[in-house]
């Protein structure tokens, strides 16, 4: 995984404020420069019909003197890590659409964002900016929220479902294991409506459901022909079985003290508006106690238009 150029959109809210500080640490890991945006949303709902378009101007310019005020307080120590920080500050009337055009304009190869997560406005992240840039960026998303505890990343959750994009997942897992130091964590959930002999089963009925040592010997060994080196001493592979995935996945990172989840998303083309609306990565997203990246994989056609 190639990480030379890091973009953080930043609103200057407690979210971005954590999304600052793990961008900080991929920049480190990665020897990568850091580029802030924020994009100055023109024509909002609390617009001003009566004010003159030209004091956009003034406005974009105390925005940018903000900007250099709201980055000195941040506690980054930039000039110790000796990372090179670059700052963009635009004018659109998607801010959302404004980050994505951005993203292969500047040839960025990750980009790290802060969303509202856990909060009682979870509700509201299909159709946020963060949601949008997920769904439709050409790289890698990191997600991560206020409530999270900015710290190293030692140990990662790849969620494993044996598409033809596993393998994709797994290598770049691997990579940034690699650069942080971290264990990489393979999981394949038994869901309840997966276990073919098993869909009859009703949903009380499904705890008593137990999975043989034969089954699981044979699906951990179907997770270890997805390194290149399945005897990596990095490596955990576990199968466990849940009535949903996403309930699975987000236990299995609290229980284990995962530092990242990676998961691969689909549905990037303009008529899959909701891909990730009530899907596993979804609830994972809005769920997870710790932050997830998010990796496109599998549709070449993408919808910037849309945003």
């Amino acid at each position: 995984m190639r990480i030379k150029k890091i973009l953080v959109p930043v609103d200057f809210s407690e979210y971005a404020e954590s999304a600052l500080k793990y961008a900080l640490f991929w920049a480190e890991a990665f020897s990568a420069e850091l580029t802030l945006l924020h994009v100055n949303t023109l024509f909002h709902e609390h617009f001003d019909y009566d004010m003159l378009i030209e004091r956009y101007r003034e406005e974009i310019d105390q925005q940018e003197r903000y900007i250099r005020k709201w980055m000195r307080e941040q506690d980054l120590h930039v000039a110790r890590s000796k990372v090179k920080l670059d700052f963009e500050v635009l004018r659109s009337r998607s801010a959302a659409g404004s980050i994505l055009d951005f993203i292969p304009e500047g040839g960025y190869d990750l980009v790290v964002m802060g969303t509202h997560g856990r909060t009682g406005a979870r509700h509201l992240f299909l159709g946020s900016v963060a949601e949008k840039v997920a769904r439709l960026s050409p790289v890698p998303v990191f997600t991560t929220h206020k409530e999270i505890e900015v710290h190293g990343i030692r140990r990662i959750l790849v969620p494993v479902d044996f598409s033809n994009f596993s393998k994709t997942l797994v290598a770049s897992a691997l990579e940034i294991g690699q650069a942080f130091d971290a264990q990489v964590h393979l999981l394949h959930v038994l869901e309840r409506l997966t276990v073919t002999s098993f869909r009859w089963m009703s949903e009380n009925a499904w705890p008593y459901f137990k999975m043989d040592e034969d089954l699981r010997s044979r699906v951990t060994g179907m997770l270890r022909e997805l390194p290149e080196n399945p005897d990596d001493s990095r490596l955990v592979y576990e199968v466990v079985k849940a009535p949903h995935a996403y309930e699975a996945v987000v236990d299995y990172a609290g229980t284990q003290e995962v530092d990242l989840i990676i998961m691969g998303t689909r549905g990037f083309s303009k008529f899959d508006y909701f891909w990730l609306w009530g899907s596993t990565a979804e609830r994972v997203l809005r769920l997870a106690t710790c932050p997830v990246l998010t990796e496109r994989v599998g549709v070449e056609e993408t919808a910037l238009q849309e945003a």
